[in-house]
């Protein structure tokens, strides 16, 4: 079982001030680079642009710079402490502004309640540093082989449940007979948002029977369907072709080619 956590608007609501001490305190940063770091945060300013005309300045006063290679540094070390809160009771992981959280068993009940106790722990920290995490961006995944736990959904962040997300779906949102985006715009966000989490993992799952590797070729195939808005009595083939997909199996052999080759390069290297 994982959470998968998004931090609302996170680079812009860096605490400035939270984060000057704690370089001093936790990381004992002083000299001149301390001082460097906060006359590079504070005082920035941000015009906008609309057409040829340009806004007034403005003043920030929290956050760091979007696009900075030192940011992610700066913003990793204002989480600091986010891992021994969760390792108390679940593993994580910390990218920048992305946060996971997962835990393990046969005892579904220790699961939930592991996961939700940090979850609490987790939002008073992130309370603490003025920062919040958005339920409505954030998803669980519940991983078993039990179909009957298929649609289990016991996660709770600030009293809303987490849901799993299907992406799916997004393409029927934004498509239409009449109305909504045109084939060209479904099937660029088809490669964009879907085919990475059908190939995600390929080198470890290709070897998975063929029965499991044609439920990921149905997803493509439904997927193909909303982009040219044909009907399921259309043969598969004809459907992939309108849709300018190639089937995932060709993709997956390319794939795992290119993985190869590339484990091969680092063993030369050595």
């Amino acid at each position: 079982m994982a959470a998968f956590l998004d931090l609302s608007k996170a680079f812009d609501r860096v605490w400035i001030q939270r984060l000057i001490v704690k370089l001093f305190e936790t990381f004992g940063m002083g000299g001149k680079t301390l001082p460097w770091i906060y006359d590079f945060l504070r005082n920035r300013l941000i015009k906008v642009r609309f057409n040829n005309s340009l806004s007034r300045s403005f003043k920030l006063h929290q956050g760091v710079p979007q696009g900075s290679v030192l940011s992610p540094t700066l913003f990793t070390l204002f989480l600091s402490g986010i891992e021994k809160v969760v390792s108390k009771w679940c593993e994580v992981g910390l990218f920048a502004d992305d946060v996971v959280m997962w835990d393990s068993g046969i005892d579904l009940q220790k699961l939930e309640d592991n996961l939700n106790s940090t979850l609490e722990d987790l939002w008073k920290l992130v309370e603490i540093h003025k920062l919040s995490f958005n339920p409505a961006k954030s998803t669980v995944g519940f991983f078993t082989t039990n179909r009957k736990l298929y649609g289990y959904q016991p996660v709770i962040v600030n009293h809303q449940p987490l849901t799993g997300r299907k992406q799916l779906k997004l393409l029927k949102y934004i498509s239409g007979r009449d109305w909504g985006a045109d084939a060209g715009t479904l099937r660029n966000t088809y490669i964009s948002l879907i085919i990475p989490i059908l190939e995600y993992g390929i080198s470890v799952y290709c070897c998975a029977s063929n029965t499991n590797l044609q439920k990921l070729e149905r997803v493509q195939l439904s997927a193909a369907r909303v982009i040219t808005g044909l009907r399921n009595t259309c043969p598969n083939d004809i459907v992939l072709y309108e849709a300018n997909l190639q089937p995932l199996s060709p993709r997956r052999s390319a794939s795992l080619v290119k993985y190869y080759g590339k484990l091969c390069s680092l063993g030369r290297q050595k």
